[in-house]
C-alpha cells in the first residue's frame, strides 16, 4: 500500500510525464467514479469495466493524472452514492429537476431517445402516450429517466425492474406490453439476454435527452471545470468522436460542451 505522501508523488510525476507528452499538466484531486451495467455506454467484461462511458471517463482521468477505479453497479446504488456523498463523478446520465438540485454536468457525451418498445408481433400502435395506460404495463429499471418522464406525463402502470435485462426479459415473454428503454443501449441489452433487436419494435418515442458526466454537491468548482476543459479539448482534437463512432456506428457525436452548474449553487458560477 502507498502512503499518502507517496500516493500524492506518484501524481505529481505523473503529471509532468503528462504534461510533456502534451496532455494536461496540473493535477486536479481525485474523484470517485461510478457508473451503472448499460451497455454499451458501461458494462463489465470478464470483471473489467468497458464501454464508450468507461472509455472517455478514463482518457480524461488519465489527462488530469488519475488513476481510480470505475464501480459498476447497480444504477440506484450508483445514483444514492453520487447523491449524498462529495467528489464523486456519476456517468452518465441526463439533467432533470430533481438532478439540477444535486449535481453539476459536463457534456453532453451522448445522444438518445427514450422509447417504448413492443415485441414484434404485437399490433398495437400507440399515439398519444396516455394511451399507454389502458393498453398494458411498462417495464422500467428504478430510478431511471424514462420511468421519471412516464410518471411525470402521468403513466402509472409501471414494473420497476433493478436492471434493464430484467425489463427485456419481461417484453420478450410477454409479462410486459411495453418496455422503456434508451435507444442507444437497446441492441447490447438484448444481445445480453440472448436476443435479437428484431424481436422487438419501437411504437413511442418519448423524448430525446443528451447524457452527461454529473459531478456531486460537494465537489470542487474547479475540479468540475479541470475536467470539462479536458472533455472539450477531446472534442476539438477528434479523439471523441473516434471512441464515439467506436461504440456507436454512424451515430453522430454531440460535439457541443459545457458545464451546467448546479441549482443555487451560485459559489460555481
Amino acid at each position: 500500500m502507498l502512503s499518502a505522501i507517496s500516493k500524492y508523488c506518484y501524481r505529481l510525476l505523473l503529471g509532468v510525464s503528462l504534461g510533456y507528452s502534451g496532455l494536461s499538466f496540473a493535477i486536479v484531486a481525485p474523484v470517485r467514479l461510478v457508473t451503472e451495467a448499460w451497455p454499451p455506454m458501461s458494462f463489465e467484461q470478464d470483471g473489467v469495466p468497458t464501454g464508450f462511458g468507461v472509455e472517455l471517463v478514463n482518457m480524461l482521468q488519465a489527462r488530469l493524472g488519475q488513476q481510480e477505479k470505475i464501480e459498476v453497479l447497480p444504477w440506484a446504488r450508483a445514483y444514492s452514492i453520487a447523491s449524498t456523498t462529495a467528489n464523486v463523478l456519476l456517468f452518465a446520465t441526463s439533467i432533470s429537476d430533481e438532478r439540477e438540485a444535486n449535481f453539476d454536468f459536463i457534456g453532453p457525451i451522448a445522444t438518445s431517445n427514450i422509447t417504448l418498445y413492443t415485441r414484434a408481433d404485437d399490433p398495437i400502435s400507440i399515439n398519444h402516450l396516455l394511451d399507454v395506460n389502458t393498453a398494458g404495463i411498462v417495464g422500467v429499471y428504478r430510478e431511471s429517466v424514462g420511468a421519471q418522464l412516464l410518471q411525470q406525463q402521468g403513466v402509472n402502470a409501471l414494473l420497476v425492474a433493478s436492471f434493464p435485462q430484467q425489463s427485456a426479459k419481461q417484453l420478450l415473454f410477454s409479462r410486459i406490453r411495453f418496455w422503456c428503454q434508451a435507444d442507444l443501449a437497446v441492441k447490447h441489452i438484448l444481445e445480453d439476454v440472448g436476443a435479437k433487436d428484431s424481436a422487438i419494435k419501437p411504437v413511442y418515442i418519448i423524448a430525446e435527452i443528451h447524457l452527461y458526466l454529473a459531478f456531486s454537491k460537494g465537489t470542487p468548482a474547479e475540479t468540475v471545470q479541470r475536467w470539462q476543459v479536458e472533455l472539450e479539448k477531446l472534442k476539438e482534437s477528434g479523439e471523441f468522436a473516434k471512441v464515439y463512432q467506436k461504440w456507436f456506428g454512424a451515430l453522430q457525436p454531440p460535439l457541443e460542451n459545457q458545464i451546467f452548474w448546479r441549482k443555487n449553487n451560485s459559489a460555481s458560477r
